[in-house]
């Protein structure tokens, strides 16, 4: 091919997911859910951008990502209303384009039952604050409330709660599951030797400190269709500049080398 395209705008493929390039549009917080339910002004976000590309210009094929609920405002995609809500963002978008649509889960841990991101961002609600588990009782801020201290019977039953509505996602119509292992919630305070301090055979060596997100991933991997593909979200290196375990690369290619296959 004498001028070839940008390898951004190449086919690419995950499983059974065919796109025709590369440009993937990355998570947002909208705040907008009222009780936990998708609604117009998600259609509206994650539906704009796919009409548009019927005009003039480059046909995208992104991969949006919706992400479940953490805070006050946020979705989550647990019952049959809501995959019937979602359903309809997710038909709309597949009718006015081949666009594929992701939908980022995750717990928040410690991060949990804050205000909106355009208020006091991670600090606690003025009221009606719920119970937080994290792997240590540590606080994000003096005044946050200290989370309870998670047991393996919490682990377990977080791994269970992961893989009982995850039929929802695909009765929705998504594409692909992303869970989230970043940005300091439960699952990335695992990874990391800044938050994780356990003395047991889920800390110290990063082989350690994956085998619960692991656990989680293969759980749910399990359960989601074996066509349709699942990622994880890392942030390798920490906020203090220390690296998961021996350097950014290192430790990004950690998950695949544990068989997290995708």
């Amino acid at each position: 091919m004498r001028n070839p395209p940008p390898p951004m705008f190449t086919p690419f493929a995950l499983r059974g997911m065919r796109l025709e390039n590369r440009v993937v549009v990355s998570p947002m917080d909208q705040y907008m859910a009222e009780d936990g339910m998708p609604n117009d002004w998600h259609l509206v976000h994650l539906g704009s951008p796919r009409r548009r590309r019927r005009g003039p210009g480059v046909r995208r094929d992104d991969l949006p990502l919706a992400r479940s609920a953490h805070f006050a405002g946020m979705h989550g995609p647990v019952n049959e209303a809501q995959a019937d809500a979602f359903k309809r963002i997710v038909d709309f978008c597949h009718a006015q384009s081949g666009a594929k649509l992701c939908m980022q889960l995750g717990h928040s841990g410690r991060k949990g039952s804050t205000q909106l991101g355009w208020e006091r961002i991670d600090h606690p609600l003025e009221s009606g604050n719920w119970d937080l588990s994290h792997l240590h009782r540590f606080r994000i801020y003096p005044e946050s409330q200290a989370p309870r201290e998670m047991t393996r019977a919490d682990m377990d039953r977080i791994r269970t709660n992961s893989c009982v509505p995850r039929a929802t996602p695909n009765q929705a119509g998504f594409d692909m599951l992303e869970l989230h292992m970043a940005h300091g919630y439960l699952l990335s305070s695992f990874i990391s030797p800044l938050t994780n301090l356990a003395r047991d055979e889920y800390g110290g060596p990063i082989r350690n400190r994956l085998r619960y997100p692991l656990e989680l991933f293969h759980a749910v991997r399990a359960v989601w269709p074996e066509e349709k593909p699942m990622s994880i979200r890392i942030r390798p290196p920490t906020g203090a500049g220390r690296p998961f375990g021996g350097g950014p690369a290192r430790a990004s290619r950690a998950p695949s080398r544990r068989r997290a296959s995708i």
